[in-house]
C-alpha cells in the first residue's frame, strides 16, 4: 500500500491514520482502537461530545448572518464553494473551553479538514476571506476570530503540504517497508511534515490538534521497526509491543487533556493497588476514582481500556 506514495499516504495524510492495530504474536495483548475509529463508525463527530460541552454548534449565531449584510451580499455575487450551512456543518464539533477559547484537538482537526479538503482547490484570497467574515458573523467574538485564523492557516497549511508530497514523493522509500531503513526514511519525512506544522499553525496549536495523529503514527513506526528487530527474543519482543501499546495509549485518546488526566488516574490507581486492600474494597476504590477523573461520556469512549481493572 506505500507502492504510490508510502508515507505520504498512510501516515501524513491529513485524513489521519485511520488503522486498527493489532498487536501480532502476543496472547494478552488487545485490539487498539484509535480515535479515527470512534469518529468514523459513530459517523458524526457530535456523538463524541459531551452534551454540557460548548461547541461552535451552541454558540452559533444564525440571526448574525441573516443581519450582516456584507456577507449576504458576497455569498450572493460571487460563487461559491461553500455556503454558511456548510461552513456551520463542517465546524459545528469544533469545541470551546470555559473562558470561550477553542479548544484545538483532535476534533477541530477533523472539523478543519471537513471544511476545507474537498474545496481547497476551489478557494482563493477573495473566497477565502469570505469564509472568514461568516465565521466572524456566526461565531461573534474571540472565538470567531480564533477559528477564522485557524482556518486561513490550516488552508495555507494544506497548500504548503501539497508541495511538500509533491518534493519528498522522490524521497520515499519504496521498498513496501521491508527494511528498517525504509521505515525510518518515511519516519523522517514524517517529522519533516511536523516541522511544517509548526511553521503554518504555531508550536501549541499543532501539538493540540495533531496529538491523535502523532500517537498513531509513532505507534505504526515503532510496531513495525519492532517487527524487524532480530536481536530481542519473542518474550522480549512481546514485553517492547505491550511498552509500544501503552506509550500509545498515553497520547492517543480523543479526550481533552488527555495525558494529563490519563497520567494522574494511573498514578492514583497504583497507590490503591499498592495498598493492598481486600479485593471488593480496592474495586470500589477504582470505580470511584475512575468516575472522578472521567465522566459519564468520556468513560463509554475509553470502556475498551479497563482503566477501572486490575
Amino acid at each position: 500500500m506505500f507502492k504510490q506514495n508510502p508515507i505520504l499516504i498512510v501516515c501524513i495524510s491529513v485524513c489521519i491514520i485511520a488503522i486498527i492495530f493489532y498487536v501480532s504474536g502476543d496472547e494478552s495483548s488487545q485490539k487498539i482502537i484509535t480515535n479515527n475509529d470512534l469518529s468514523d463508525n459513530n459517523h458524526a463527530r457530535t456523538n463524541l461530545i459531551n452534551k454540557n460541552t460548548s461547541t461552535i454548534e451552541t454558540q452559533w449565531q444564525w440571526s448574525h448572518i441573516h443581519q450582516r449584510s456584507q456577507s449576504t451580499t458576497q455569498v450572493k455575487s460571487k460563487s461559491l464553494p461553500f455556503t454558511p450551512k456548510f461552513v456551520y456543518e463542517a465546524l459545528k464539533a469544533v469545541k470551546l473551553d470555559e473562558n470561550g477559547n477553542v479548544i484545538y484537538d483532535h476534533n477541530a482537526l477533523l472539523s478543519l479538514d471537513e471544511a476545507l479538503l474537498r474545496m481547497q482547490n476551489k478557494l482563493d484570497s477573495e473566497s477565502l476571506a469570505i469564509l472568514q467574515n461568516i465565521i466572524r458573523d456566526g461565531l461573534p467574538g474571540k472565538a470567531g476570530e480564533q477559528t477564522a485564523k485557524i482556518v486561513a492557516d490550516y488552508y495555507h497549511y494544506l497548500e504548503a503540504k501539497d508541495e511538500f508530497s509533491r518534493t519528498s514523493e522522490t524521497l520515499a522509500d519504496t521498498s513496501v517497508h521491508q527494511t528498517v531503513n525504509a521505515i525510518e526514511n518515511d519516519e523522517l519525512l514524517y517529522s519533516e511534515l511536523q516541522a511544517l506544522r509548526e511553521v503554518h499553525l504555531g508550536h501549541d496549536v499543532t501539538n493540540g490538534l495533531f496529538r491523535v495523529t502523532d500517537a498513531d503514527a509513532e505507534y505504526m513506526f515503532a510496531s513495525m521497526k519492532l517487527d524487524f528487530n532480530e536481536n530481542l527474543s519473542e518474550e522480549e519482543k512481546k514485553l517492547k509491543r505491550r511498552e509500544i501499546q501503552e506509550r500509545h495509549t498515553q497520547r492517543s485518546i480523543n479526550i481533552i487533556n488527555w495525558p494529563e488526566r490519563y497520567a494522574a488516574f494511573q498514578l492514583s490507581k497504583q497507590n490503591i493497588i499498592g495498598a493492598k486492600l481486600n479485593k471488593e474494597e480496592t474495586q470500589a476504590q477504582l470505580t470511584d476514582l475512575l468516575n472522578s477523573h472521567f465522566n459519564s461520556d468520556e468513560q463509554k469512549r475509553i470502556s475498551h481500556l479497563g482503566l477501572d481493572q486490575f
